[in-house]
Protein backbone atom coordinates (compact mmCIF):
# COMPACT_ATOMS: atom_id res chain seq x y z
CA UNK A 1 0.00 0.00 0.00
CA UNK A 2 1.32 3.24 -0.80
CA UNK A 3 1.52 5.71 2.15
CA UNK A 4 0.69 9.24 2.15
CA UNK A 5 1.95 12.21 4.71
CA UNK A 6 -1.69 12.16 5.42
CA UNK A 7 -1.74 8.54 6.38
CA UNK A 8 1.63 8.93 7.79
CA UNK A 9 0.46 11.84 10.35
CA UNK A 10 -2.29 9.03 11.54
CA UNK A 11 0.48 6.91 13.30
CA UNK A 12 2.36 9.84 14.94
CA UNK A 13 -1.18 11.19 16.86
CA UNK A 14 -1.32 8.08 19.01
CA UNK A 15 1.76 9.42 20.07
CA UNK A 16 0.22 12.51 20.78
CA UNK A 17 -2.11 11.75 23.25
CA UNK A 18 -1.66 12.77 26.59
CA UNK A 19 1.19 10.42 28.34
CA UNK A 20 -1.25 8.21 30.48
CA UNK A 21 -3.16 7.49 27.43
CA UNK A 22 0.04 6.22 25.94
CA UNK A 23 0.90 4.21 28.67
CA UNK A 24 -1.94 2.48 29.74
CA UNK A 25 -2.70 1.98 26.09
CA UNK A 26 0.60 0.70 24.71
CA UNK A 27 1.43 -2.24 27.30
CA UNK A 28 -0.01 -5.81 26.27
CA UNK A 29 -1.04 -7.01 29.66
CA UNK A 30 -4.26 -9.04 29.90
CA UNK A 31 -7.05 -9.17 32.07
CA UNK A 32 -9.37 -12.09 32.96
CA UNK A 33 -11.28 -13.84 30.78
CA UNK A 34 -14.75 -12.14 29.92
CA UNK A 35 -17.47 -14.11 30.29
CA UNK A 36 -21.62 -14.09 30.01
CA UNK A 37 -23.73 -11.38 32.75
CA UNK A 38 -26.44 -9.31 32.76
CA UNK A 39 -26.02 -5.90 31.64
CA UNK A 40 -28.15 -2.66 32.38
CA UNK A 41 -28.83 -0.69 29.73
CA UNK A 42 -25.53 1.18 28.29
CA UNK A 43 -23.09 -0.59 30.35
CA UNK A 44 -20.33 -1.85 28.25
CA UNK A 45 -18.13 -3.78 30.89
CA UNK A 46 -18.27 -4.26 34.96
CA UNK A 47 -14.90 -4.85 36.65
CA UNK A 48 -15.99 -6.25 40.25
CA UNK A 49 -17.93 -3.33 41.50
CA UNK A 50 -16.57 -0.69 38.88
CA UNK A 51 -18.92 -0.16 35.39
CA UNK A 52 -18.18 1.59 32.52
CA UNK A 53 -20.95 3.17 30.48
CA UNK A 54 -20.94 3.40 26.34
CA UNK A 55 -21.29 7.28 27.64
CA UNK A 56 -18.12 7.79 28.96
CA UNK A 57 -16.34 5.22 25.90
CA UNK A 58 -17.46 7.96 23.87
CA UNK A 59 -15.94 10.38 25.35
CA UNK A 60 -12.72 9.12 24.33
CA UNK A 61 -14.00 7.86 20.69
CA UNK A 62 -14.58 11.45 20.14
CA UNK A 63 -11.61 13.11 20.94
CA UNK A 64 -9.49 10.27 18.60
CA UNK A 65 -12.13 10.30 16.23
CA UNK A 66 -11.09 14.64 16.11
CA UNK A 67 -7.46 13.70 15.58
CA UNK A 68 -7.01 10.83 13.01
CA UNK A 69 -10.01 12.58 10.95
CA UNK A 70 -8.26 16.33 11.47
CA UNK A 71 -5.28 14.34 9.74
CA UNK A 72 -6.41 11.57 7.50
CA UNK A 73 -9.35 12.25 6.91
CA UNK A 74 -12.89 10.19 7.55
CA UNK A 75 -12.06 7.14 5.57
CA UNK A 76 -9.28 6.25 8.01
CA UNK A 77 -11.17 3.63 9.86
CA UNK A 78 -11.52 1.70 6.98
CA UNK A 79 -7.75 1.48 6.88
CA UNK A 80 -6.48 -1.62 7.11
CA UNK A 81 -3.82 -2.59 10.26
CA UNK A 82 -2.91 -6.27 9.43
CA UNK A 83 -6.08 -8.06 8.71
CA UNK A 84 -8.28 -5.68 10.47
CA UNK A 85 -9.64 -2.34 9.81
CA UNK A 86 -7.76 1.04 11.38
CA UNK A 87 -11.28 1.16 13.49
CA UNK A 88 -11.38 -2.67 15.03
CA UNK A 89 -7.60 -1.94 16.14
CA UNK A 90 -8.43 1.48 17.46
CA UNK A 91 -11.35 -0.43 19.70
CA UNK A 92 -9.27 -3.37 20.70
CA UNK A 93 -6.97 -0.47 21.97
CA UNK A 94 -10.20 1.66 23.76
CA UNK A 95 -11.34 -1.33 25.72
CA UNK A 96 -7.42 -2.40 26.85
CA UNK A 97 -7.72 0.96 28.15
CA UNK A 98 -10.61 1.91 29.55
CA UNK A 99 -10.30 -1.74 31.24
CA UNK A 100 -6.89 -0.31 32.90
CA UNK A 101 -8.18 2.70 33.66
CA UNK A 102 -11.14 1.24 35.86
CA UNK A 103 -8.64 -1.06 37.35
CA UNK A 104 -6.28 1.83 38.71
CA UNK A 105 -9.14 3.91 39.62
CA UNK A 106 -10.15 0.54 41.85
CA UNK A 107 -6.08 0.70 42.73
CA UNK A 108 -6.13 4.15 44.02
CA UNK A 109 -8.50 3.51 46.90
CA UNK A 110 -6.31 0.32 48.31
CA UNK A 111 -3.19 2.74 47.99
CA UNK A 112 -5.27 5.45 49.58
CA UNK A 113 -4.65 8.09 46.67
CA UNK A 114 -7.00 11.18 47.46
CA UNK A 115 -8.06 14.03 45.43
CA UNK A 116 -8.51 17.54 47.19
CA UNK A 117 -10.85 19.75 47.13
CA UNK A 118 -8.82 22.42 44.31
CA UNK A 119 -8.47 18.94 42.12
CA UNK A 120 -12.42 18.33 42.55
CA UNK A 121 -13.07 22.17 41.71
CA UNK A 122 -10.38 21.99 38.70
CA UNK A 123 -12.01 18.50 37.80
CA UNK A 124 -15.79 19.69 37.73
CA UNK A 125 -14.72 22.46 35.85
CA UNK A 126 -12.83 21.01 33.06
CA UNK A 127 -15.88 18.69 32.82
CA UNK A 128 -18.04 22.03 32.21
CA UNK A 129 -15.71 23.30 29.57
CA UNK A 130 -15.43 20.12 27.33
CA UNK A 131 -19.48 19.82 28.03
CA UNK A 132 -20.00 23.23 26.92
CA UNK A 133 -18.10 22.89 24.09
CA UNK A 134 -20.32 19.27 22.95
CA UNK A 135 -22.78 19.85 20.32
CA UNK A 136 -26.35 19.22 21.46
CA UNK A 137 -26.80 16.59 18.90
CA UNK A 138 -23.90 14.73 20.04
CA UNK A 139 -24.67 14.69 23.85
CA UNK A 140 -27.78 13.19 22.77
CA UNK A 141 -26.40 10.49 20.11
CA UNK A 142 -23.58 9.46 22.99
CA UNK A 143 -25.18 10.22 25.95
CA UNK A 144 -22.62 12.14 27.13
CA UNK A 145 -24.04 14.45 30.27
CA UNK A 146 -22.56 16.24 32.90
CA UNK A 147 -21.71 13.32 35.61
CA UNK A 148 -20.21 11.46 32.23
CA UNK A 149 -18.00 14.57 31.87
CA UNK A 150 -16.99 14.54 35.68
CA UNK A 151 -16.26 10.55 36.17
CA UNK A 152 -14.16 10.86 33.22
CA UNK A 153 -12.04 13.87 33.95
CA UNK A 154 -12.07 12.29 37.54
CA UNK A 155 -11.11 8.60 37.02
CA UNK A 156 -8.46 9.77 34.54
CA UNK A 157 -6.72 12.10 37.02
CA UNK A 158 -6.98 9.40 39.64
CA UNK A 159 -5.36 6.81 37.38
CA UNK A 160 -2.53 9.42 37.31
CA UNK A 161 -1.80 10.26 40.56
CA UNK A 162 -1.61 6.66 41.00
CA UNK A 163 0.54 6.34 38.55
CA UNK A 164 3.11 9.33 40.11
CA UNK A 165 2.71 7.44 43.66
CA UNK A 166 3.65 4.05 42.10
CA UNK A 167 6.62 5.29 40.44
CA UNK A 168 7.64 8.78 42.34
CA UNK A 169 11.31 7.43 42.95
CA UNK A 170 11.85 5.93 39.25
CA UNK A 171 13.88 8.92 38.04
CA UNK A 172 15.81 9.22 40.75
CA UNK A 173 17.21 5.54 40.11
CA UNK A 174 19.06 6.33 36.63
CA UNK A 175 21.90 7.85 36.22
CA UNK A 176 23.32 10.19 33.56
CA UNK A 177 25.78 7.52 32.68
CA UNK A 178 23.32 4.97 32.51
CA UNK A 179 21.38 7.40 29.97
CA UNK A 180 24.78 9.05 28.45
CA UNK A 181 24.40 9.40 24.18
CA UNK A 182 27.42 9.03 22.59
CA UNK A 183 28.46 9.42 18.98
CA UNK A 184 31.19 7.06 17.76
CA UNK A 185 32.72 6.00 14.37
CA UNK A 186 33.78 2.21 13.08
CA UNK A 187 35.53 0.29 11.29
CA UNK A 188 34.14 -2.79 10.67
CA UNK A 189 35.65 -6.80 9.39
CA UNK A 190 33.15 -9.13 9.39
CA UNK A 191 33.74 -12.59 10.59
CA UNK A 192 30.34 -14.23 9.51
CA UNK A 193 30.47 -17.92 8.59
CA UNK A 194 34.43 -17.34 7.99
CA UNK A 195 36.82 -20.43 9.55
CA UNK A 196 39.26 -19.87 12.18
CA UNK A 197 42.20 -19.21 10.33
CA UNK A 198 40.14 -16.30 8.08
CA UNK A 199 38.88 -15.11 11.29
CA UNK A 200 42.68 -14.98 12.80
CA UNK A 201 43.51 -12.40 9.47
CA UNK A 202 40.79 -10.20 9.95
CA UNK A 203 41.82 -9.91 13.48
CA UNK A 204 45.80 -9.40 12.40
CA UNK A 205 44.37 -6.90 9.23
CA UNK A 206 42.31 -5.18 12.27
CA UNK A 207 45.41 -4.67 14.77
CA UNK A 208 47.26 -3.26 11.73
CA UNK A 209 44.52 -0.74 10.76
CA UNK A 210 44.81 0.03 14.13
CA UNK A 211 48.92 1.07 14.10
CA UNK A 212 48.17 2.90 11.17
CA UNK A 213 45.31 5.19 13.09
CA UNK A 214 47.89 5.48 15.98
CA UNK A 215 50.93 6.60 13.56
CA UNK A 216 48.43 9.34 12.48
CA UNK A 217 47.02 8.11 9.47
CA UNK A 218 42.88 9.47 9.01
CA UNK A 219 40.35 7.34 10.83
CA UNK A 220 37.53 8.04 8.27
CA UNK A 221 40.10 7.48 5.16
CA UNK A 222 40.91 3.66 6.55
CA UNK A 223 37.00 3.49 7.21
CA UNK A 224 36.53 4.26 3.75
CA UNK A 225 38.89 1.94 2.10
CA UNK A 226 38.42 -1.06 4.76
CA UNK A 227 34.98 -1.11 6.82
CA UNK A 228 33.07 -3.97 5.63
CA UNK A 229 30.05 -2.33 7.43
CA UNK A 230 27.59 0.65 5.49
CA UNK A 231 27.40 2.15 9.33
CA UNK A 232 30.39 4.61 10.04
CA UNK A 233 28.79 6.53 12.63
CA UNK A 234 25.99 6.08 15.10
CA UNK A 235 24.67 7.83 18.54
CA UNK A 236 25.35 4.50 20.77
CA UNK A 237 22.98 4.53 24.26
CA UNK A 238 23.31 1.48 26.77
CA UNK A 239 21.82 -1.86 26.03
CA UNK A 240 21.40 -1.48 21.40
CA UNK A 241 25.18 -2.73 20.64
CA UNK A 242 26.73 -6.08 21.61
CA UNK A 243 28.32 -5.73 24.70
CA UNK A 244 31.82 -5.92 23.60
CA UNK A 245 31.30 -3.28 21.54
CA UNK A 246 29.57 -1.43 24.27
CA UNK A 247 32.15 -1.51 26.91
CA UNK A 248 34.78 -0.25 24.59
CA UNK A 249 32.75 2.46 22.97
CA UNK A 250 31.73 3.88 26.49
CA UNK A 251 34.84 3.53 28.19
CA UNK A 252 36.55 6.31 24.89
CA UNK A 253 36.67 9.84 25.79
CA UNK A 254 37.09 12.52 22.85
CA UNK A 255 39.04 11.63 19.29
CA UNK A 256 40.23 8.71 21.33
CA UNK A 257 40.20 4.67 19.72
CA UNK A 258 40.13 1.59 21.17
CA UNK A 259 41.92 -1.35 20.73
CA UNK A 260 40.87 -4.20 18.31
CA UNK A 261 37.38 -4.98 19.52
CA UNK A 262 36.03 -8.43 18.87
CA UNK A 263 31.98 -9.31 18.82
CA UNK A 264 30.12 -12.46 17.75
CA UNK A 265 30.00 -10.42 14.20
CA UNK A 266 33.44 -9.39 13.34
CA UNK A 267 35.96 -6.89 15.14
CA UNK A 268 35.93 -3.70 15.27
CA UNK A 269 37.79 -0.36 15.74
CA UNK A 270 36.04 2.41 18.04
CA UNK A 271 36.29 6.12 17.54
CA UNK A 272 34.94 8.55 19.98
CA UNK A 273 33.32 11.84 18.37
CA UNK A 274 31.31 12.59 21.51
CA UNK A 275 31.38 11.22 24.48
CA UNK A 276 28.27 12.98 26.19
CA UNK A 277 25.75 14.50 24.03
CA UNK A 278 23.60 16.50 26.73
CA UNK A 279 20.52 17.15 25.07
CA UNK A 280 20.31 13.73 23.76
CA UNK A 281 21.37 12.20 27.00
CA UNK A 282 18.31 14.73 28.88
CA UNK A 283 15.69 12.59 25.77
CA UNK A 284 16.83 9.67 26.75
CA UNK A 285 16.88 9.65 30.69
CA UNK A 286 13.36 10.55 29.89
CA UNK A 287 12.43 7.62 27.95
CA UNK A 288 14.51 5.42 30.02
CA UNK A 289 12.31 6.92 33.11
CA UNK A 290 8.77 6.14 31.24
CA UNK A 291 9.85 2.49 30.63
CA UNK A 292 10.93 1.81 34.43
CA UNK A 293 8.04 3.46 35.82
CA UNK A 294 5.71 1.07 33.50
CA UNK A 295 7.89 -1.72 34.59
CA UNK A 296 7.63 -0.98 38.29
CA UNK A 297 4.21 0.01 37.76
CA UNK A 298 2.87 -3.46 36.54
CA UNK A 299 4.54 -4.86 39.63
CA UNK A 300 1.92 -3.45 41.55
CA UNK A 301 -0.66 -3.83 38.78
CA UNK A 302 -0.38 -7.69 37.74
CA UNK A 303 -0.45 -8.49 41.28
CA UNK A 304 -4.01 -6.37 41.51
CA UNK A 305 -5.58 -7.61 38.30
CA UNK A 306 -5.38 -11.12 39.42
CA UNK A 307 -8.02 -10.60 41.80
CA UNK A 308 -10.14 -8.70 39.51
CA UNK A 309 -12.89 -10.19 37.51
CA UNK A 310 -13.57 -8.00 34.28
CA UNK A 311 -17.02 -8.97 32.24
CA UNK A 312 -17.88 -7.44 28.65
CA UNK A 313 -21.12 -7.19 27.31
CA UNK A 314 -20.63 -8.30 23.75
CA UNK A 315 -23.41 -6.80 22.06
CA UNK A 316 -23.28 -3.26 23.53
CA UNK A 317 -19.53 -3.08 22.90
CA UNK A 318 -19.99 -3.95 18.95
CA UNK A 319 -21.94 -0.82 18.66
CA UNK A 320 -19.77 1.32 19.97
CA UNK A 321 -17.76 2.93 16.49
CA UNK A 322 -15.49 5.69 15.35
CA UNK A 323 -17.89 6.66 12.73
CA UNK A 324 -20.34 7.66 15.36
CA UNK A 325 -20.80 10.94 16.89
CA UNK A 326 -21.75 12.09 13.62
CA UNK A 327 -19.09 15.23 12.40
CA UNK A 328 -16.21 15.51 14.72
CA UNK A 329 -16.74 18.35 17.39
CA UNK A 330 -14.34 21.31 18.20
CA UNK A 331 -14.39 19.53 21.82
CA UNK A 332 -11.22 17.29 23.09
CA UNK A 333 -10.83 15.83 26.16
CA UNK A 334 -7.06 15.12 26.13
CA UNK A 335 -6.47 19.04 25.29
CA UNK A 336 -8.89 20.12 28.12
CA UNK A 337 -7.19 17.86 30.59
CA UNK A 338 -4.22 19.56 29.90
CA UNK A 339 -5.36 23.05 30.35
CA UNK A 340 -6.60 21.74 34.12
CA UNK A 341 -4.01 19.20 34.95
CA UNK A 342 -0.77 20.51 32.90
CA UNK A 343 1.62 18.32 34.99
Amino acid sequence: MRKTGRRRSAWLLLAALTCLAVFLAGCGKKEKALSEIKFEDGELFRLDGAVCTRPEAMVFVLSQKNRYEAGCGAGIWDMKVGDETFETYMKGKLLDFLVKMKCMVSMAEQYEVEIGDEDSRRISQAAAVYLEGLPDPIKKETGIDKKTAETVFREYYTASLLMEKLTADVSAEISEDEARVITVQQICLGTAGLSGEEKEQKRLKAQELLGKVQAGEDFAALAKENSESEVFEQELVRGKADQAFEDAAFALSVEEVSPVVETADGFYLIRCVNNYDAVKTAENKEALAKKHKADRFYEYYDTFVEQVTAVCNESAWEDIGYRDGGEASKTDFYTIYGQYFPS
